[in-house]
């Protein structure tokens, strides 16, 4: 303001200046500390636990016994689907540069895929999805390029697990009215995003802000083609959707091992009940690796189907062999990287 015209303006706001500002900079400034994210995090990650960890703490007798009736072959059979499927987890990557000017092959996605899994359980940040694209910039991919795939990785996914249960649950083998309102939150949701991000990505890049992360992702996105970009999500649909099949017999041959009454009758809807819990995991960002998440939706869904102890134990034993399946591969991937030495830095 000109010299003596102070008096002619408006006092301040509370919430621009003063005691309010002072507050709001400060509440900034102690979120953006590590420390303090870190315990933010970890405490979303137990709310994220604490559903189902009461419900296996109060019945933990026969939860336990539940697990541990289950048979040796079929926990075999459910360990041996879950390591078919996973090879199906980095052909996206794979197919969304098919068409483009540069490739990045199953084998580096395949590396990238692999090493960055037990990321995924860190908390304070998503940490796999920059150690993703870190890890294929070591492999001589670029960085752009990478997170571009990434992004069509995720959506590619949400996409075919959305589809495969709308497909097999049909949403009609829920009883209850909250149950197939939930469901249709989820499918419906999920799938309008990814449609849309697939389909539509410049129309989202002029959205957003010029040189955002979001903005720079979505850029090679569109790059390509809409038919390139539709025959790349065709491809890694159909990749994705037999990747969930195998995912979800793992999850029935879990099923046959605690509750030997149940027959192949019951497989659509086992795949599909994993599917839609996988899916309340990963779209619940603040819990890492949908850890809690995704097995409170499986005792949920499984309600009308078992008993409650069953379907706790289920759920841990599903966890707990994804886990060993995923360091497994991780393992792997890092002996490859011993032993035929690449560009990984």
């Amino acid at each position: 303001p000109l010299p003596g015209r102070e008096k002619d303006l408006p006092p301040a706001p509370l919430w621009r200046g003063g005691q309010g500002e002072g507050w709001r900079s400060r509440f900034a400034a102690a979120f953006r500390s590590p420390t303090v994210r870190l315990i933010a995090q970890l405490g979303l990650l137990l709310l994220c636990l604490l559903p189902i960890g009461w419900q296996a703490s109060q019945q933990w007798d026969t939860v336990s016994r539940a697990a541990r009736q289950a048979s040796t072959g079929a926990l075999l059979a459910s360990a041996a689907a879950l390591i078919m499927a996973s090879f199906f987890l980095p052909t996206a990557m794979a197919a969304f540069t098919r068409g483009g000017a540069r490739r990045i092959g199953y084998r580096d996605s395949a590396l990238a895929y692999f090493l960055s899994q037990p990321m995924k359980y860190l908390p304070g940040s998503f940490w796999i999805l920059p150690g993703r694209v870190m890890l294929l910039q070591g492999l001589g991919h670029e960085a752009g390029l990478a997170s571009a795939a990434l992004l069509f990785e995720m959506t590619t996914q949400t996409f075919s697990a959305a589809l495969v249960a709308a497909l097999l649950l049909g949403l009609a083998g829920f009883a209850s009215v909250w149950y197939r309102g939930a469901a249709w939150f989820i499918l419906a949701g999920s799938l309008a995003v990814c449609l849309l991000l697939t389909l539509a990505p410049e129309l989202l890049a002029r959205k957003l802000a010029r040189g955002s992360r979001l903005s720079r992702m979505l850029t090679p996105l569109a790059a390509l083609p809409r038919a390139v970009r539709l025959r790349n999500l065709l491809l890694a649909t159909v990749l994705y959707s037999a990747m969930w099949l195998l995912m979800g017999g793992s999850f029935y041959a879990l099923l046959v091992a605690a509750a030997p009454r149940f027959d192949l009758a019951l497989l659509n809807q086992a795949i599909g009940v994993f599917a839609l819990a996988w899916l309340a995991g990963f779209l619940t960002p603040f819990s890492p690796g949908g850890i809690g998440v995704r097995e409170s939706a499986l005792v949920l869904l499984l309600t009308p189907l078992l008993t409650a102890p069953e379907a706790i134990s289920l759920a841990l034993l599903g966890r707990a062999l994804a886990l060993v399946v995923e360091l497994a591969f991780c393992a792997g991937a890092w002996l490859w990287r011993q032993l035929r030495p690449t560009r990984l830095a």
